[in-house]
């Protein structure tokens, strides 16, 4: 079996595109091929075949040419596409070519979603909303089957396409990618992260925040914090490098870029304890964050915004605690009672490393994702 994943938003070597379903379909012994659009990379790793070119000046039009370029030389049986610009390109080739090719769509965002919107104005915003949902619902129902990455995002298109093959294939870790650490907090040093865009939006704000009032109640406490990640403008650069710069001396503060997968996860195998304080806005609500499997894997408790989808799809309470937000207090509190409670935190440890080997494992759910796809390719 020919297979091709075809993305417009995300870079080739994608955690759940090609160190996951990739890699995991080139090991069953299918030939594998990644075309992306965000980046210019041929070269063929792990036996993947990487095709993608940088086509982030391009036309839509331009951009579905040649990926049917692509497509047309590497003719694979089944697409699997991320996007519905994908899908409409995926579509376009197999009418062009007038073969059988089974086109998969896996569903891990909102579209539209806040950045197909961001910078419109209030008479421009709900008009661009309209135009890509009906884009995503006419390229939705070209596809033979769907995969969905988290329950919230599947309803309306279970709604709407009822009769359509589906499966639920979580954002699991292969648990072989990580070297997880023995736990190390201590009453006097304390190693937290950022990961991710460095906005308001994403919560990197309120991280300030409880980061800056954690050091005043704890004076003696060293705080070593990582930052990896990127700003989103220049005006939420300066006012956060200005918050940044007025921290207080016993946070030792240190970023990093955008790095690869592997890199990313050594970097953050020796935090402490994992926080992430999101806007807890309709879309983010219903949004599951890919990194708290993650997280629960290195063996580490979480404190998270209170969202819907984490409180639909994990069993938080095990190892971490739903905060608001924008509470500071109730967050530092939580991280003190962790740091004075050693028991409380040896046991949302233990939770965390039991619940990564016996559910939230990439090994448990990868024959699922396998199976679905031979059984797509087969379908009549």
């Amino acid at each position: 079996m020919k297979v091709s994943f075809l993305t417009t938003s995300h870079n080739p070597e994608d955690d759940r595109i090609f160190y996951h379903q990739a890699v995991s379909l080139k090991n069953d012994g299918h030939s594998v091929e990644i075309i992306s659009t965000k980046t210019d990379q041929k070269e063929k790793k792990r036996g993947i075949n990487i095709n993608s070119f940088n086509g982030n000046t391009l036309s839509k039009k331009d951009k579905t040419n040649k990926i049917i370029a692509i497509l047309s030389c590497s003719e694979p049986d089944i697409i699997i596409c991320s996007e519905p610009l994908a899908i409409y390109a995926a579509d376009k080739f197999r009418r062009k070519k007038h073969n059988k090719v089974k086109i998969i769509y896996d569903i891990t965002e909102w579209y539209p979603s806040k950045k197909n919107l961001a910078g419109l104005n209030i008479i421009k915003k709900p008009i661009k909303a309209l135009t890509l949902i009906i884009f995503n619902l006419y390229t939705a129902r070209k596809t033979d089957a769907f995969i969905f990455g988290e329950w919230f995002k599947s309803r309306p298109y279970r709604l709407l396409f009822p009769n359509k093959r589906h499966v639920c294939i979580p954002y699991y870790p292969d648990l072989t990618y990580l070297t997880p650490k023995q736990p190390g907090i201590l009453s006097d040093k304390l190693r937290l992260l950022y990961s991710g865009k460095l906005s308001k939006e994403k919560g990197f704000g309120n991280f300030l925040k409880v980061i800056k009032e954690l050091s005043i109640k704890r004076p003696e406490l060293n705080i070593y914090v990582k930052t990896i990640g990127w700003y989103i403008n220049d005006e939420e650069k300066n006012d956060f490098e200005k918050q940044i710069n007025d921290l207080p001396e016993n946070i030792n503060l240190s970023h990093y870029p955008v790095m690869p997968f592997p890199d990313y996860l050594k970097v953050i195998s020796d935090t402490d304890i994992f926080l992430d304080l999101r806007s807890d806005d309709i879309e983010n609500t219903h949004c599951l964050p890919i990194k708290i499997f993650y997280f629960a894997a290195l063996k580490r408790p979480v404190i998270y915004s209170d969202l819907k989808a984490i409180k639909k799809e994990t069993e938080i309470d095990k190892f971490g605690f739903l905060v608001k937000p924008r509470n500071t207090k109730e967050t530092v509190g939580h991280i003190l009672n962790y740091i004075e409670d050693k028991h409380l935190y040896d046991l949302h440890c233990t939770n965390a490393e039991k619940l990564a080997n016996e559910k939230y494992n990439w090994k448990i759910i990868e024959n699922r994702f396998k199976q679905f796809v031979n059984n797509t390719l087969s379908a009549g």
